[in-house]
Formats: structure tokens, sequence, C-alpha cells
């Protein structure tokens, strides 16, 4: 795990996870930026503060997924320091199990959901933020990025812009063919924010510190809106018989060329996936309703 200057008092830890880092101008307080999968990565990051001798009072997770808050209570525990979340993301930091809950459908997951990838061990969380500013780090503007996950913020701070993982970088949205998000629509409007945000430069959750970052987004623009026309082309396709929300699912998974190897990768695709449908029925390009005991879509032109 590298640890990288971007700009005075502006770091990160660049790895398959990003954690960023941020110091005040007196040295007095310190603030990581998510925490990692593990504890192995918390634990890299602390012995790398220590020989820097940079402080850590802070901690800000951007969401809750477990591969950013997996490392945190080991901070938590070695570390006094304040930690804040957004909304409704903090409630899944606090009763993590959620995550694997709504990834099943709202089922008590099988055993096999309940792994470090999807379920982080719970933390506390000290003071819930929304996008603006705190009276304890008052130099940090929480700037609101949803769609990824449900109320994500990232953390603007001395022109530097952590993004969490509001966009990809562009080797990371190749491996990942289809992107994790729970909302299509917000995913889009955050992205718009991102390209008319002027900074210095970005860092994402995943992937690479960029300066001309608005290409980036853009790529990840194409992907997203993308996915979006082919999900209603094979929507279309079916004419008036409609097509059964799992076929649509193995229908985008095979097009794309994705093998899930497991239940858990495969509830991450179809929650992708599902966002996208949302998109199009929320917009009454397509239609719904249940037949034979099942939901099937339809272009809205055939319900009519």
């Amino acid at each position: 795990m590298e640890f990288i200057e971007l700009s005075t008092d502006c770091y990160y830890f660049k790895g398959a996870v990003n954690i960023g880092y941020i110091v005040n101008n007196d040295k007095s307080k310190g603030m990581l930026i998510d925490a990692g999968l593990e504890t192995s990565a918390a634990k890299k990051v602390i012995k790398q503060l220590q020989n820097e001798k940079l402080p850590l009072t802070h901690l800000f997770i951007s969401h809750a997924h477990a591969d950013h808050f997996g490392g945190a209570l080991y901070i938590q525990q070695n570390y006094d320091v304040h930690t804040i979340a957004p909304a409704l993301e903090e409630a899944i930091m606090r009763n993590p199990v959620l995550e694997p809950i709504y990834l099943s459908h709202g089922n008590y997951p099988l055993k096999e959901m309940r792994n470090k990838f999807l379920e982080a061990p719970a933390i506390r969380v000290d003071e819930i933020c929304a996008e603006g500013y705190i009276e304890r780090f008052p130099e940090v503007h929480f700037i609101h990025l949803p769609g990824h996950s449900y109320n994500q913020h990232g953390i603007l701070f001395r022109g530097i812009l952590y993004a969490a993982d509001a966009f990809l970088g562009i080797d990371v949205l190749a491996k990942h063919k289809i992107p994790f998000i729970v909302d299509a629509r917000r995913n889009i409007e955050t992205l718009q924010k991102l390209k008319e945000i002027e900074v210095e430069g970005m860092v994402p959750g995943h992937g690479s510190f960029v300066t001309r970052y608005q290409e980036v987004i853009k790529d990840n623009l194409l992907i997203h809106e993308t996915i979006t026309v082919k999900v209603h082309e094979e929507i279309k396709k079916s004419s008036r018989s409609g097509i059964s929300l799992e076929n649509l699912v193995a229908v985008m998974l095979t097009n794309y060329e994705v093998a899930p190897p497991n239940l858990g990768a495969y509830s991450l695709f179809r929650t992708a996936i599902s966002a996208h449908i949302i998109q199009l029925l929320e917009e009454g390009s397509v239609a719904y309703k249940i037949t034979n005991g099942r939901p099937v879509i339809f272009s809205a032109s055939y319900m009519a």
C-alpha cells in the first residue's frame, strides 16, 4: 500500500481500496477517509502514520460497503478517533448484517453471504454528517454523492476531492463491466455533478488519483448510460410477451460475459442491473405486471 502526497496536507494510501488522509495546518487533527477491507489494511495505515509522525484524530466512512469500513473497528480499538458517517449509511455500519440482508431481497441471509466482502465488523458512529461542514473539522467540506450507495458522501479538502465510489478508475471500469449501483438516476446525477466541480484532482475509491477527471467521469457516464440502453433493448426484444426479471438479469450477465462465482457476487450484479430497470420504470419507458406469479417487464408501448 503506497502512501502518496497529493498536495499540502492531502494524501492517500493507494491500494485495491484507496484510503484518504488529510491533516490540518498545525498538525493537531488528522482524518482518515475510509478504512479498507480488513484489519491488515488498517494496520498498514496506522504504521505509516506513526512513521511520519502524523496525527489520527478523526475517521470518516464515506459509505457502508464492507470494503470501505472493514478496517474501522481495529482503528477504533487502537485510536481515540471521532468517527463520522452519513445518515442511513451509519445505520448499516452499526448493524452490518443489513448489507447481506438487502442483497438477499430482505431475507435473513445465507451463511455464504455473511463474509468479509459483504459484512464488516460493526463500528460506532459518533457524528452523522450531511453535505456541508462540521464544527470539529471545519476545513472539511462534505459532498453528497449518492447512486453507488444510498447516501454516499465524499470530502473536498484544499482542492482535492476524495470521491469514494462515485466514479471508478478506467482500469477498474473495464474489470467490473457492470459497476455496482443501487440508484441509476442518482448515480448519473452524481457523475454530472462531479463533472461540474472545479478541483485540482479527485481520488476514486478504486483506481488512481486523476487531475484530468472530466475524461474519466465521461467514461463512467458512458458505461452506465450504455448499460441502461442495453437493458431497454433487451426488454424491447421481448415484444408483447415481456421478460422476467430473472431472465433479464441472466441475459445481461451473458451479454457482458460475466460469470458470478457465487451467490454474493451474483447478488451484486443483480442489484446493479435492477437499478437500471428501476430507472426505466420510473421514466415510464418500460412497465411491469405480475404474470404467472412473477414480475414480467415490457416495453411501455406494449402495455397501452
